[in-house]
């Protein structure tokens, strides 16, 4: 018989209930009969299920197919732990608060003469070395020492313009430590400071006119302190990788303490003083080998601790603004001649001073990792420095670098997909303030006053760009970028005004201004 709940089941569906064959016995196995429900439910089933799988596929063959994407592969990290040496070059200026203080009495003029800033320029080498240790992902903490050794030549002054010597600043070096942020796993942006010995050469200090030396002012060594920054990227440009190899670009500017020396004269010392106070700023370019902490290079390493996941690409095509601030130092060549044509020493003036920028332009991403664009950009600060006055006695006047702006052409290398490294150029313009001529004996004014001068000239500089990411900071368009730039003008001779008119008395100022730049961008894409 069958159970009572599949005859139910049967007769509520309209199928007629079949009697079960009898039960067959072989070999002790009790075999149910085909015609059992058992199999005669269970070849529904299957065919059911095998009718749904056929409609399925039918289903699926006419849908539009789907596109599979490989996963981001994960980035190659840098093991930024160990020991590191490296050599390059750069460029620096160097800005000297200098005084005269005179032995004679007050009577026949002594005492101390009003201060003024002397300025120099010049190529240097440098090499050193270091430990880095990456305490954490994104984090590299580290010591290092360096030497910079070359020829930032420049003006020592004595007697407020009367007497002028050259100095050069031939060699410094320093000790400090770095703490930087992982802006990819190959690129480290790095902020450093410590203490810095800087040697300025001997000075024959000559009449302004000219003359057979008279004078001479000793070399001085001074100690200060420094302070910079910089970007280190594992080397990989137009093709060339080499494990071990990185590159890396350093800001720095140093600070030193006063020092004041005798003025030597025919027959020793007689009682008159120099004090200089420099500051010197350097822009350089190095390569760099590190060593792993086990004594092999360095290369792409795929350890847990120092991987993580591929930066997601950036597009650097279309427009963007930027906005921020930094410091410069200007390094002008001033020359004097006076009514009788009378051509007077040149000397190197300086200047320095803090300023902030605005700007925007347009990149176009030519290739999967180049990027070309235009753009422009203005400064306006404070840039404060000396320039000389009338020849005819000791006379200066202060003037400030307060408004530049430029426009040039910029092209970069994405050493890594959010980092973008650059050169530019362009045309550059300057504006100098007008500076009210002060005798350098009691800065009494006289009369005289240099007009405001404007100056064209070009630039050359480079960069770093990156995707704004750091403590967390995070967001879509924003990009930071540090940028170094030297600008040249062209001479422009200018008669010194006395109460308003042009007298017969003319100056000379050629300026290069060096300056460093941090701003945030905002990009449209």
């Amino acid at each position: 018989m069958l159970a009572p709940f599949v005859l139910e089941r049967c007769v509520a569906g309209g199928l007629h209930p079949v009697e079960p064959a009898p039960l067959k016995v072989s070999a002790g196995i009790v075999r149910q009969p085909l015609s059992h429900p058992y199999f005669i439910m269970k070849r529904i089933f299957l065919g059911s299920a095998a009718a749904v799988t056929l409609v399925a596929f039918a289903q699926a063959a006419d849908l539009p197919q789907k596109a599979y994407t490989k996963a981001p592969p994960v980035a190659a990290a840098a093991n930024w732990t160990g020991f590191y040496l490296f050599g390059g070059g750069g460029y620096g200026l160097w800005e000297a608060d200098q005084q005269t203080v005179s032995g004679l009495p007050p009577i026949f003029n002594g005492g101390p003469r009003h201060p003024v800033r002397m300025g120099g320029r010049g190529y240097f080498g440098t090499v050193g070395g270091g430990y880095d240790w990456q305490f954490n992902p994104r984090w590299v903490a580290g010591v290092f020492a360096d030497a910079q050794f070359g020829d930032i030549n420049g003006t020592v002054d004595y007697l407020s313009g009367q007497f002028v010597g050259s100095t050069k600043n031939r060699l410094s070096y320093a000790a400090g430590a770095r703490l930087g942020y992982l802006v990819a796993p190959n690129v480290l942006s790095y902020v450093n400071g410590g203490y810095s010995h800087a040697e300025f050469s001997q000075s024959a200090l000559l009449p302004n006119d000219g003359t057979s030396p008279t004078f001479l002012l000793p070399k001085q060594s001074l100690d200060g302190w420094f302070l910079g920054g910089g970007v280190e990227n594992s080397l990989d440009l137009f093709g060339i990788s080499a494990p071990g190899l990185f590159m890396k670009t350093e800001y720095r500017l140093a600070e030193y303490g006063r020092k004041t020396s005798e003025v030597i004269g025919p027959y020793g010392s007689f009682g008159d003083t120099v004090s200089v106070k420099p500051y010197v700023q350097t822009v350089s370019t190095a390569l760099v080998y590190r060593f792993n902490a086990d004594g092999t290079p360095s290369r792409a390493a795929s350890t847990p601790f120092a991987v993580k996941t591929a930066a997601a690409p950036v597009n650097w095509t279309g427009f963007y603004l930027s906005g921020g601030g930094g410091y410069g130092l200007w390094a002008a060549d001033n020359q004097t001649i006076d009514p009788a044509g009378q051509v007077f020493l040149s000397e190197r003036m300086g200047g320095r001073g803090w300023f902030g920028a605005v700007g925007g332009g347009y990149d176009w991403q030519l290739a999967p990792r180049w990027v070309a664009g235009v753009f422009a950009d203005a400064q306006f600060g404070d840039i404060e420095g000396t320039i000389y006055g009338t020849p005819g006695y000791a006379s200066l006047g202060s003037t400030s670098n307060k408004t530049s702006y430029a426009a040039g052409v910029r092209l970069g290398y994405l050493v890594a997909p959010n980092v973008l490294s650059y050169v530019n150029g362009g045309y550059s313009h300057a504006e100098f303030s007008a500076a009210d001529i002060r005798l350098a004996s009691d800065s009494s004014l006289t009369g005289y006053t240099i007009p405001k001068q404007s100056f064209d000239g070009w630039f050359l500089g480079g960069g770093i760009e990156n995707s704004l990411d750091f403590f967390g900071i995070s967001a879509p368009g924003w990009f930071m970028k540090t940028d170094y730039r030297l600008a040249e003008y062209g001479r422009k001779s200018t008669a010194v005004l006395f109460n308003g008119t042009p007298s017969s008395d003319i100056t000379s100022f050629k300026p290069y201004v060096q300056t460093v730049t941090t701003s945030l961008v905002y990009r449209f894409n």
